[in-house]
């Protein structure tokens, strides 16, 4: 009986040893070998792993990483519209600023996110979707890091600016672009990998059990690129924490909302935010408003909202959901 049950998960555990070895090779040709390989190209890798191992290892529909309802309903044109629409947006407004190109790695992301957009479409249209765990999915990351800028203004951390232009339109329209960059992209990267794949493999062992152990490894894939930043051991900690938190409330979702575009939401709308506030660079983002005047001040902005999505954890652990999870 336990040999059946190795056999079983076999698939499962040579899925996880691909997941890091993926990630130490990228990371070996970036630091060892001096070879610049995007960063970007370990999520889309994982997420073919997915693929891989659900086409052609189990045996199974690739719908069934995104629900276990199947589309039971007809396509609609609205559908095809809002897709059509989001990403000529994301397109648009990326050529526009010049944050992303035809050529190179840029020309690979806009494939990602075209793949993603088409994906998002049968999700959306086609599944069955909780609105209650739809409006957590944005709440629980949208409220996080408000009380989060509350907070650290509070305590001196960082405080608001207005900028020496008035970027408000940008700003917006900036945030916007990279939730919504996000969110597609992660509709064939992460989740449909950790959440999609490797948490339902592991929910015949408990729902507590899988959540926890997808976390976990997913919290673990990203210790390697967080060490080629050359960051020191208390922030590698600390992004430890905060991908456990992140990686268990993407579980949640996925298991109550009963559909991986909730999940795919929260992830796209965290990873927005932390390129918004977090990420330098030309193209002004929510960190146009905000300065920092505490050493380390945006390591312990990311560590209070942090804390606000481990609340929003709690939360989620709490509200009841309206059908079991069947799997």
């Amino acid at each position: 009986m336990q040999q059946k049950q190795m056999e079983r998960y076999s698939d499962v555990w040579v899925f996880v040893i691909c997941v890091f070895f993926l990630s130490i090779l990228i990371n070996w040709f970036n630091t060892v070998k001096g070879i610049a390989i995007p960063v970007s190209i370990a999520p889309f890798g994982v997420g073919m792993l997915a693929f891989f191992f659900q086409l052609f290892i189990n045996k199974q529909p690739l719908v069934e990483l995104y629900s276990k309802g199947h589309p039971y309903r007809k396509l609609k044109p609205y559908g095809v519209l809002s897709a059509f629409l989001l990403f000529e947006f994301i397109i648009v407004w990326g050529l526009q600023t010049s944050q992303i190109m035809t050529t190179g790695n840029s020309l690979f992301l806009i494939t990602v996110v075209f793949i993603g957009s088409i994906v998002y479409y049968h999700t959306f249209v086609r599944m069955k979707i909780s609105l209650r765990f739809l409006s957590l999915a944005i709440l629980i990351p949208a409220v996080g890091i408000g009380v989060a800028l509350g907070l650290s203004s509070y305590f001196n951390i960082a405080r608001f600016v207005l900028p020496a232009e008035k970027v408000g339109n940008i700003v917006l329209f900036n945030t916007i672009y990279w939730i919504l960059f996000n969110i597609f992209a992660q509709m064939i990267c992460e989740e449909p990998a950790f959440r999609g794949y490797l948490l339902q493999r592991l929910l015949s062992k408990g729902e507590a059990f899988a959540i926890v152990l997808s976390s976990l490894i997913y919290a673990l894939w990203y210790i390697p690129f967080v060490m080629l930043s050359g960051q020191g051991i208390l922030y590698i900690l600390l992004a430890l924490a905060g991908n456990f938190v992140m990686g268990a409330i993407f579980a949640i979702l996925f298991i109550k909302g009963r559909n991986l575009l909730i999940a795919v939401l929260c992830h796209g709308i965290i990873d927005g935010i932390r390129d918004s506030l977090f990420v330098a660079g030309p193209h002004p983002g929510i960190r146009g408003y905000v300065e920092f005047i505490s050493p380390k001040g945006d390591v312990k902005l990311a560590a209070i909202w942090f804390g606000c999505l481990l609340i929003g954890l709690i939360l989620l652990t709490v509200v009841p959901r309206k059908r079991f999870y069947a799997h």
